[in-house]
């Protein structure tokens, strides 16, 4: 009977040592707080130098990161990327740089990859570069949704200038040839840039058109005197401004400049 007793504590306290060594045990990933998780807050920009000044040549993305933790008062610490080949159509430097060292700055929680585009061998294509976090000593890439991409940061970019959406009453495009010759891409990036200047030089007349068609002259607008159809591209409203303040300086533009091929661009009337 003893013997029984004794058996039976033997195999309880062997029962008990079990548990307690089995719960030692986690079926769940441990964390090292000394690596902290890291993502991209954005996963995908797209950008078209279109009709940006020809003088810009280059632009800069900056591509937003951030980590989960708590920043480090004394230390900054690098992170790394790699190119998702998969992803990517675009080479580097011929379209695009990078540094070669990313760093999060001590006590902050954000950062960003700034990634130059430029503009001068885009030609008439689509271009994209991915780019994916990676692990090292100080970060671990996390994902914060289920989709992976969100270790993923992609830019889509190009130089493509599209006709603009100007239309007239009838709904034809309003391209204003008589005043600026055939549709001609450089004519209409050169256009918008001098339009962009009457801010300084006639604020209130560049505010009533950017109230009626928005900051790059994109925006429908139904004319009071006119059938209610969408209504856009050049302003008579504003005609005699927009010869002095914009075809003047255009017309001598190009006239400084035939390197850009632009020869029939219309002496204006002022």
């Amino acid at each position: 009977m003893i013997k029984s007793k004794t058996m039976k504590h033997t195999i309880l306290f062997l029962f008990i040592g079990l548990c307690i060594a089995s719960c030692r045990k986690t079926d769940y990933p441990t964390f090292d707080d000394s690596v902290i998780d890291i993502y991209f807050t954005q996963d995908s920009v797209s950008y078209s130098f279109g009709v940006t000044p020809l003088s810009t040549t280059e632009h800069v993305i900056k591509l937003p990161v951030r980590i989960i933790g708590a920043p480090m008062k004394d230390l900054a610490r690098n992170f790394k990327i790699e190119v998702v080949d998969k992803r990517t159509n675009a080479e580097s430097p011929l379209h695009y740089t990078v540094p070669e060292q990313l760093t999060l700055d001590k006590d902050s929680v954000n950062t960003f990859v700034p990634v130059t585009l430029k503009r001068s061998d885009l030609g008439d294509s689509e271009w994209a570069v991915a780019f994916r976090l990676l692990p090292n000593d100080y970060f671990n890439p996390t994902a914060q949704t289920e989709k992976e991409i969100s270790c993923e940061a992609i830019i889509t970019f190009n130089n493509i200038v599209s006709k603009p959406n100007w239309t007239n009453w009838s709904g034809n495009f309003a391209w204003a040839e008589n005043y600026m010759g055939p549709w001609n891409p450089i004519v209409y990036v050169t256009f918008m840039d001098f339009f962009h200047q009457l801010e300084e030089k006639v604020p209130a007349t560049y505010k009533a058109l950017v109230e009626r068609y928005g900051e790059n002259l994109d925006q429908k607008y139904n004319h009071p005197y006119m059938e209610p159809q969408d209504f856009g591209g050049w302003d008579y409203d504003f005609d005699y401004t927009l010869q002095k303040y914009v075809l003047g300086p255009m017309y001598e533009y190009f006239q400084a400049h035939p390197e850009l091929g632009v020869t029939d661009f219309p002496k204006p009337n002022v």
